[in-house]
């Protein structure tokens, strides 16, 4: 801490004398240097110096970049005054410095050394007003925008081949291992093998799709699919075949739960105990597993908990209700959103390649990067260090500022990507086949042949005209069937949603009636138990008064009374037929 504080006084001191040097070769003619600099001529200055100060103090990244900005300054000034002149020349032949120091300099300089036709008081200081120095502010506002916008387009962008990988389904494949025995020329090629294993599932009746993925995979055979229903279903299964082509086979199942069938319960009060919380969950939904509290970087009033649901019915119940009950209160609950895949070395665990593109020769250590000739032989010393930075914490974390760039430049592009049409996300839903017209459902008319007479001044007309009149109303009485049919389906969904509002509604009041009631006896069995002794002792006239104990009960029951009648006539009333309903059988009976 001593010798920060020493380096933080020390950086004060030099750009003292840097701007002072400045002041020099700027204004020869002037011996007099200024007796307070124009950049801290007010209190909201000297605050900034102090907060720059303290920023110093605790990044020692920040500190090493200022000394670098430092001595990159005192080397520029040292140069005589010709040569600054021919500087922008030699520019590729100087030590280069950050984009930001750079600006931060030019800032720094055009705000400390007044213009030389500017007027100076008595004291040589120069005279500055209020409206050019927001005028500088904002000039520097605008460089400095105009120095992101730049390092953003010198940006190049990522492989698109990461951009794939980034949007890509999650969902694991299956692995199939032949018999090590049987000959490369015996093996079946991965297409044969795919289209009997699917055939297979069709004489069992495994109901599947198809496979989206058929490939190898070093030695094995690689099946995905890419939906969750056919996941699942060739997940739990145990009617995989044990043979292909007469060779024997073995079956390799994901032995994880993807991000994809993964829920988080949302807004779950911090008072309550994770381990309650988990206890609720698992009582509500039978199959989650791997529950876990979400920690954020900030403090937050509410917590969340993710897990995964291994059963497909349970979750999309969930999704479908959008929240359940924890300690009688309800919590919104909906599908965990995950971001989108980093590309990664898992044998250097570096950023930007996969392991058969690794160029490293040995295996390392995921935690502390050493390297693993035999994975029997090493010993792990447990002291995190980072592939990408050399930080003390794993190579994939989010806090390393590598990783963080990567994803944000990785969002950025793939966002750009969508956009402009180069990659499309797949979308797995269900394929609605839209209405086609048929002839056998709306047979023509036919149309009469005997001939009609002309009446009055009439023209009679060919029947071509009657055939075309015929078929224009057949196409409008289809098109109005086909928006009928549009419109009862919207209408059906809607009726569908208000009935699950209308079940979600019955049941919260159900609840509340119950939670009532239950409280109205604990009330009660509070007084009968242990304030009516109590008062006995103390003062018994209170027992029997207008407005002592007996009467609180005699209340208490009349309200448990009434709530059990309201409820009941209630429900009744919600669940008896309608008046009109009643009115026409009525009347009927009486025919």
């Amino acid at each position: 801490m001593n010798r920060s504080n020493n380096n933080v006084r020390t950086a004060i001191l030099t750009t003292n004398e840097i701007g002072m040097n400045d002041h020099h070769q700027m204004q020869g003619q002037h011996q007099q240097h200024y007796s307070q600099p124009s950049v801290y001529a007010d209190d909201n200055d000297l605050e900034q110096r102090e907060g720059l100060l303290r920023s110093l103090e605790q990044n020692p990244h920040m500190l090493r970049d200022f000394y670098q900005f430092i001595e990159f300054t005192r080397a520029r000034s040292a140069q005589p005054f010709v040569q600054q002149i021919g500087f922008g020349q030699n520019m590729q032949n100087q030590q280069p410095i950050p984009s930001i120091l750079n600006m931060e300099t030019n800032i720094q300089h055009n705000s400390s050394t007044p213009k030389r036709g500017r007027p100076l008081n008595d004291s040589g200081e120069s005279i500055s007003s209020a409206p050019k120095q927001h005028k500088s502010s904002k000039s520097t506002r605008i460089q400095m925008e105009h120095a992101a916008v730049i390092n953003q387009q010198q940006r190049k962008s990522l492989p698109f081949d990461q951009l794939k990988r980034a949007i890509s389904s999650n969902i694991p494949s299956f692995f199939i291992e032949f018999d090590q025995s049987i000959t490369a020329q015996r093996l079946p090629s991965a297409f044969e093998a795919g289209n009997v294993i699917e055939k297979h599932f069709k004489e069992q009746k495994v109901n599947i799709e198809h496979f989206s993925l058929v490939g190898w995979s070093s030695n094995r055979l690689k099946l995905g699919v890419n939906n969750k229903d056919d996941y699942m279903v060739l997940l739990a299964t145990n009617k995989w075949p044990t043979h292909v082509n007469n060779i024997p086979i073995r079956i390799t199942k994901p032995k994880y739960i993807p991000d994809c069938f993964a829920l988080v319960v949302r807004y779950v009060p911090s008072d309550m105990e994770p381990e309650l919380v988990k206890e609720e969950i698992k009582r509500t939904i039978a199959s989650a597993d791997n529950i876990k509290q979400i920690h954020y970087s900030y403090e937050r009033k509410f917590n969340d908990f993710k897990f995964t649901v291994t059963n497909l019915n349970e979750y999309n119940t969930a999704l479908k209700l959008g929240r359940i009950a924890i300690c009688n209160r309800w919590v919104t609950i909906s599908s965990f959103l995950a971001g989108y895949r980093m590309t990664f070395c898992t044998k250097c665990w570096k950023i930007g390649h996969i392991r058969e593109q690794c160029k490293t020769s040995l295996q390392r250590c995921r935690v502390c990067l050493d390297g693993i000739e035999k994975k029997e032989e090493h010993n792990c010393i447990k002291r995190q260090k980072c592939a990408q930075c050399g930080g003390e914490h794993h190579s994939l974390h989010g806090t390393c500022r590598v990783i963080q760039q990567y994803r944000s430049d990785l969002k950025e592009d793939v966002n750009k990507a969508l956009e402009s049409g180069k990659l499309h996300r797949i979308e797995y839903t269900k394929q609605q086949h839209a209405f086609s017209l048929k002839d056998q459902d709306f047979p023509p008319l036919e149309v009469s042949k005997k001939p009609r007479q002309s009446t009055w001044n009439h023209v009679q007309t060919d029947g071509c005209t009657d055939e075309s009149l015929g078929s224009k109303a057949i196409l409008l009485i289809n098109e109005n069937l086909v928006a009928m049919r549009d419109s009862n389906r919207r209408i059906e969904e809607k009726l569908e949603k208000i009935d699950i509002k209308l079940n979600q509604t019955a049941l919260h009041t159900e609840i509340q009636q119950t939670t009532m009631v239950k409280l109205i006896d604990q009330v009660r069995l509070l007084i009968q138990h242990t304030i009516w002794p109590v008062t006995k002792e103390v003062k018994p006239g209170l027992l029997n008064s207008a407005s002592g104990l007996q009467c609180v009960m005699d209340k208490l029951k009349e309200l448990k009374t009434n709530l059990c009648n309201d409820y009941e006539i209630r429900r009744k009333r919600a669940d008896s037929p309608s008046m009109q309903n009643t009115s026409s059988s009525t009347a009927e009976d009486s025919n």
